[in-house]
């Protein structure tokens, strides 16, 4: 009875060789992986690290940069906004600073934003630009200001912000029910015909312009007519008589436009 030997293969033959080698290599690549990773984490911490602690916050007013005004400089933004030096920048709130410019300046819109490299802030502002200085009446007294083209009031103190009305335009009595009814006479002063000096407002609401060719024209309460109205002393400006004009005391009742009213001051006897 004979018995068969099994057959064995060599330990170390050219497969088990070929598979060490393997095995040695994936090591190799996964310890570079390894060490690739660890490296670019510890310089991205490091990077970080000095950018929080160095470089993202504002250190003067250089970082500031604001456009859309030549009136309102970045002293001012800086003032009105109460910013301070040094500050980190990813503390900083835009939203809060364009709340207080928009409370505190003439602007009828601000935009803020962050700006990490290089770091600081864009600030683009839209000023509101007074055309008229207003008086209105408040509980200890007249209160003076300004108003932009829309019949917005404006505070004194933040219009000297910015710049000056062009003329000597005054709109006394302002209220904020008849905004509406004075945007309109400032969107249409340039043609009536006669220079605008005065808009006055009473106590009950009556519309009433004073102007340098026709003195006063008494308009009324009723702004649906005023559109028409505004017309009318439009054409009266264009064909009343010169003899009509410069008089002192001359008043237009045109609270019925179609009807306008001329009374002139009584000859002193």
């Amino acid at each position: 009875m004979s018995s068969s030997t099994p057959d064995r293969r060599p330990a170390n033959g050219p497969g088990v060789e070929r598979r060490r080698r393997l095995r040695q290599q994936r090591r190799r690549e996964q310890l570079i992986y390894l060490w690739r990773m660890l490296t670019f984490i510890s310089i991205a911490a490091g990077l970080g690290w000095v950018l929080l602690s160095q470089g993202w916050s504002l250190n003067n007013a250089k970082q500031i940069h604001v456009q859309g005004s030549r009136n309102i400089q970045t002293n001012t933004v800086i003032k009105a906004g109460a910013l301070h030096f040094p500050q980190p920048l990813l503390g900083f709130n835009p939203k809060e600073l364009e709340q207080t410019l928009l409370r505190k300046l003439p602007l009828n819109s601000v935009v803020v934003q962050r700006r990490l490299l290089p770091p600081g802030i864009d600030v683009a502002l839209q000023e509101r630009k007074p055309v008229a200085y207003a008086l209105r009446k408040r509980a200890y007294g007249q209160e003076q200001g300004m108003v932009d083209s829309t019949a917005m009031w404006i505070p004194l103190n933040v219009a000297k912000q910015g710049e000056r009305p062009s003329t000597n335009l005054t709109v006394e009595g302002w209220t904020a029910s008849k905004r509406q009814a004075i945007s309109q006479v400032l969107e249409q002063r340039n043609q009536l015909g006669s220079p605008l000096e005065r808009i006055l407002v009473a106590p009950d609401g009556e519309l009433s312009l004073q102007t340098k060719t026709l003195g006063l024209i008494q308009l009324g309460s009723n702004s649906t007519l005023l559109k028409e109205q505004l017309e009318t002393v439009a054409q009266l400006s264009k064909t009343l008589p010169s003899s009509f004009r410069h008089k002192t005391g001359t008043t237009i009742d045109m609270s019925d436009p179609s009807k306008p009213e001329l009374q002139m001051p009584q000859p002193s006897k």
